[in-house]
């Protein structure tokens, strides 16, 4: 702005001088027509010499008439220059109000402390690439309106302008070429009309700058011709009014986009690349004001590579799964589980309702915190209720960092959300092996967690989360096919001397110690402890000669 300031006061000064200049050639051209007539009288013109003197001493008799003193006019005055230097210098300090005004095609700019307003007919437009879209501030250009909160426009004053509306133009060159501005702002508090070069870029045209000069072409055909005026490129265009189907561009991205019942910018260049859109080549895609409300979904999360604690219970994972449609023998419908982030070491506990949550994470706390002789320091579940209230007093009574997932985003407690989802494939899994029916999912969901806690892993960088947690190796031999057959001893003061020394029961899990099976009685429909078995582990409950119908087994719980 600076720049257009001291351009418009130079400006001013040339012509003033110029004037006063041109009145002062008038009077030479007379004095030089007189001297013209100074001619021998032989037709000859006078001697050099001669000529050369006459000159001088006329000159002394010319009168300055800025200054007053003799031997110069006034176009060669150094006190005028001088002065007239001192006054642009003046000027260019001051800061009142100024207006410089010119008349006919000119320009209009009015300079008011510091903004400057550049006032141009409706047929100018500035073309710029440093502005970010089109905008003008007449309402009665645009064909189609869409009025709404746009935002504001910063201006170079730092001042700004509320755009109120965005639509279509369409302008007519001087060769008679229509060209379509879109997405045109309308900002009523602007002076000039500007055109975007980078928009028309991407519309498929090529701008050129330069020899003061703007040419907008589209392959072999010129568009649109401008010239440089004050540091600005400027062209004149007419505005077509009442156009119908201005937008003759069938081949353009948007309009497909729309065809195309809103197809992805992706989609689209696929359907470019096969040559199956007429002369569409590079379709590029705005937010389309539709397709946000439409087509918006959450934010992906990041996926990192494995990682884990460096300590056994620096942290834990929790998470509640249920309730289930069947109850175990037990009258559970809800299990939860604890998994230590260092070792990956798994716990699951069976619960009737979810209020047992505390008790068995305080049981929990107790059994690990006594095998490893270290203190629980961090529990990450989500953000349910269970996990609320006295569970949250408790961990800090505890000195145990509570973190909480926020609400809806199991993604933050993967590892538990994802051992849940294990560890009920595996219940499926056994139970349609073993032939057994729903209310064993307990039973099934206890041997899954033993075995998963044999099983490789793949942050443990091949090892098992038993071997990290006890630091011994592990064992493989104890293990058998759930729900197979097995032949159970019957001890001395259960039987009588005829009795049978076995009973045939269903292998369903491993105790809780290293030294015993749980099995299930057909017969007597109850849970049986045992470490004299043998296994028959090619059959399973229908093989059992003196059960009953497998329907009978889906009975309350026995004990």
């Amino acid at each position: 702005m600076n720049f257009v300031k001291t351009a418009i006061l130079n400006e001013g000064v040339r012509r003033q001088t110029q004037q006063v200049s041109s009145s002062q050639a008038e009077v030479l051209v007379t004095e030089n027509r007189g001297r013209g007539r100074d001619i021998n009288q032989d037709g000859g013109h006078r001697s050099k010499s001669k000529h050369r003197s006459k000159s001088k001493s006329k000159r002394k008799t010319f009168e300055c008439n800025y200054c007053g003193k003799k031997g110069h006019l006034q176009k060669y005055c150094y006190k005028l220059k001088n002065d007239n230097k001192d006054k642009q210098e003046k000027n260019n300090d001051e800061n009142g109000n100024r207006v410089a005004t010119t008349t006919g095609n000119d320009l209009v700019i009015v300079y008011d402390e510091n903004l400057i307003n550049v006032v141009c007919d409706d047929s100018s437009w500035v073309v710029d690439s440093g502005v970010s879209f089109h905008v003008t501030s007449k309402k009665d250009f645009f064909l189609s309106y869409t009025p709404g909160d746009f935002g504001v426009l910063k201006m170079g004053n730092n001042d700004t302008s509320k755009v109120v509306c965005i639509g279509t133009i369409c302008l007519k060159t001087s060769n008679g070429i229509k060209l379509i501005l879109k997405n045109v702002r309308h900002a009523p508090d602007i002076r000039l009309h500007f055109i975007f070069a980078s928009v028309l870029d991407g519309d498929g045209y090529f701008n050129t700058f330069g020899g003061a000069q703007w040419k907008l072409t589209k392959g072999s055909l010129v568009v649109a011709c401008g010239i440089k005026f004050y540091g600005l490129y400027w062209w004149k265009a007419s505005i077509l009014f009442n156009v119908v189907n201005v937008v003759d561009c069938d081949n353009s991205s948007y309009l497909w986009h729309k065809r195309l019942s809103h197809i992805s910018e992706k989609g689209l260049n696929c359907l470019a690349e096969k040559n199956l859109l007429p002369s569409l080549k590079g379709a590029k895609l705005e937010n389309c004001v539709h397709c946000l409300p439409g087509k918006q979904h959450r934010v992906s999360f990041k996926s990192h590579p494995p990682s884990r604690k460096s300590e056994v219970l620096e942290f834990v994972h929790s998470d509640l799964c249920g309730p289930m449609r069947t109850k175990t023998f037990g009258g559970g419908l809800y299990f939860v589980t604890f998994i230590d982030d260092h070792s990956r070491k798994l716990w699951v506990y069976v619960l009737k309702t979810k209020d047992h949550v505390l008790g068995v994470f305080k049981q929990f706390q107790a059994l690990v915190e006594r095998e490893t002789g270290k203190k629980l320091k961090c529990v990450r579940i989500d953000n349910g209720g269970e996990y609320c209230g006295p569970f949250d007093e408790y961990c800090r009574q505890q000195g145990i960092r509570h973190q909480k997932t926020p609400p809806k985003t199991p993604q933050f407690n993967g590892l538990a959300e994802r051992m849940n989802k294990t560890l009920m494939e595996r219940v499926r899994c056994l139970l349609s092996e073993a032939k057994l029916p729903g209310s064993f999912w307990g039973e099934a969901l206890y041997t899954a967690a033993h075995v998963i806690n044999l099983s490789l892993v793949v942050v443990l960088q091949a090892n098992v989360p038993n071997r990290v947690w006890y630091g011994k190796d592990v064992s493989y031999s104890h293990l058998r096919v759930f729900g197979c057959k097995a032949f159970v001893h019957v001890p001395k003061d259960e039987r009588s001397k005829l009795d049978a020394k076995i009973r045939e029961c269903i292998f369903i899990g491993y105790g809780h110690d290293e030294f015993s099976y749980r099995f299930y009685d057909p017969v007597e429909k109850k849970l049986v402890r045992s470490r004299d078995v043998i296994f028959v582990e090619d059959q399973t409950i229908e093989d059992i000669g003196k059960t009953e119908k497998s329907e009978s087994l889906s009975t309350d719980d026995c004990g």
